[in-house]
């Protein structure tokens, strides 16, 4: 029965019967709603019917005989809004409550709920709910719930970059004449679900030529140490937003740099999209410049269920060299030192969720190479 997903918003409505005084309360949790008020729930199509509490409080002068009256404002075919009230609940085509409840002064009833049956429709209805005093039906307190009814996809986001829709784990090269600086990569983040949410993006700096920067503009555009914007936009259902971009300061250096990006959904760290830029300033190859000469072989065996294996080759030992292990948010979950200048490591993933996993052979605190491998059960 509690399987709504969507915390309820509220909106103050000021042309349709607002009143100075009621001695009517109306409660959704702890939460105090204004005469008029809107509220907006969702769920998904698994529950049915969806059911909306609420607390009515007598806040007057004594005793109220109070009865409830339902509107449907607009309702999907094949749906019913319906309501409890005291010891009963009402079928769909009952509109007022027969009998009254009592509610003392200072005292409240809990059994009110508005349930709306969907029968699976998906889509958006409006009822609207009014309690009055039998005695005194001017003394009157309303509501508008609005249902929402949708599937929640698993993954939110599309990202384009360029104008051009940018595909999960895609890597992406852009060829820049080193008179341009900064490198501005324009992109646009769209929230493909049926609910709100609350969008973060990370970076991870995979290989950057010496002196050079990237840096994330995301609302504002933060500085190269930033590699967690501070602060989430939410992005209602469907909307927009064309604030980010992806920037590269090369300082007149020639080269490529590598970097990771990843948009996600605070309230599910699942959901996310994550896409490789690679800025190529001077028009080199990928494998033309790279900040240190060192190699990472690829991981295998690919996908790996316990132990996975790579081979690596150093310059030497001098560059403080550790291999790192980073999931899709950039989070580390898995470091050690290198002690020879070559060899072959194995890493336990058995503990590790399934998924995609980056490791990178780090020198000096700056990631020289970066792959990736998966684990998978």
């Amino acid at each position: 029965m509690k399987k709504i997903i969507l915390l309820f918003s509220i909106f103050v409505g000021l042309g349709f019967g607002l009143k100075a005084q009621t001695s009517l309360n109306l409660f959704h949790g702890d939460l105090l709603l204004p005469n008029d008020a809107e509220i907006e729930v969702f769920s998904t199509p698994d529950t049915d019917p969806v059911e909306v509490p609420l607390v009515v409080s007598n806040f007057g002068n004594g005793d109220l005989e109070v009865k409830v009256k339902r509107y449907d404002i607009s309702l999907p075919e094949n749906t019913q809004a319906s309501f409890c009230w005291g010891t009963y609940c009402y079928p769909s085509q009952v509109f007022e409550s027969p009998e009254p409840v009592i509610i003392p002064l200072g005292g409240s009833e809990t059994s009110f709920h508005g349930d709306y049956k969907h029968n699976g429709n998906e889509g958006n209805s409006r009822v609207r709910f009014t309690f009055f005093d039998v005695n005194n039906p001017a003394d009157s307190s309303s509501l508008i719930v609005q249902y929402r009814v949708y599937t929640i996809n698993e993954h939110s986001f599309e990202v384009t970059l360029d104008g051009k829709t940018v595909n999960n784990n895609q890597e992406l090269s852009f060829l820049v004449d080193p008179v341009n600086d900064p490198v501005e990569i324009i992109g646009k983040i769209k929230n493909t679900n049926n609910i709100d949410v609350s969008v973060k993006v990370k970076k991870y700096d995979l290989s950057l030529v010496e002196n050079t920067r990237s840096n994330i503009c995301w609302g504002v555009c933060y500085p190269w140490n930033v590699y967690d914007t501070p602060d989430a936009i939410t992005l209602s259902p469907g909307a927009s937003d064309d604030s980010f971009r992806c920037d590269y300061r090369h300082n007149g250096n020639h080269g490529t740099s590598s970097v990771r990006f990843t948009v996600y959904n605070t309230e599910n760290i699942n959901d996310t999209l994550s896409f490789i830029v690679h800025f190529q300033i001077g028009y080199l190859g990928l494998e033309d410049q790279k900040p240190v000469k060192a190699r990472l072989s690829n991981a295998f065996p690919n996908p790996a269920s316990t132990l996975v294996y790579f081979e690596y080759a150093l310059p030497d030992l001098s560059q403080n060299a550790v291999v790192k292990v980073t999931n899709l948010l950039g989070t580390t979950v898995y470091s050690q030192a290198v002690e020879q200048v070559e060899g072959k490591l194995s890493i336990d993933v058995s503990n590790l969720s399934d998924g995609i996993y980056f490791y990178s052979l780090m020198l000096n605190n700056t990631p020289s190479t970066t792959r990736k491998f998966v684990v998978k059960r």
